[in-house]
């Protein structure tokens, strides 16, 4: 398995680890009513079990199983892959910090801009080598 596949999945678990953490605390508070300002790790909760664990997830192991190129490096230049994970692990951790700090809509947007340019980026990177495939096969 790649380098930024490992990257991806070991980020996604560590999301998951840190939104499981998160939801048991918010169910916790649920049942004893121990604290209301607990219910405010809702949105950081959901970031990090959907974008943090599910889709970065979905980006690692697609980056790795999706066909290679047939002739040069098997998955092309490596550097706008590692600026992939960069800038969606970047995307993931503003936004948690934008929500536990009650920052701006202005972190919040560069927060989504960064995720969405890194799925752009994987698209790109992803795009030739999946229309390619079956060209090069005839």
């Amino acid at each position: 398995m790649t380098l930024p596949s490992r990257l991806l999945i070991k980020s996604s678990l560590i999301c998951l680890l840190v939104g499981v953490l998160l939801g048991a605390l918010i169910l916790i508070n649920k049942a004893l009513n121990i604290d209301p300002e607990i219910w405010g790790l809702l949105p950081v909760h959901i970031e990090l079990m959907i974008f943090g664990w599910i889709i970065q997830f979905t980006l690692g192991v697609a980056y790795w199983i999706l066909p290679r190129y047939l002739k040069g490096e098997a998955r092309g230049n490596r550097l706008p892959a590692y600026l992939m994970v960069l800038l969606f692990n970047l995307g993931i951790w503003l936004m948690v910090f934008a929500e536990l700090t009650e920052a701006g809509d202005y972190i919040h947007l560069v927060a989504r801009g960064l995720e969405f340019s890194a799925v752009v980026l994987f698209i790109s990177l992803h795009w030739k080598r999946i229309v390619s495939f079956n060209k090069n096969r005839h």
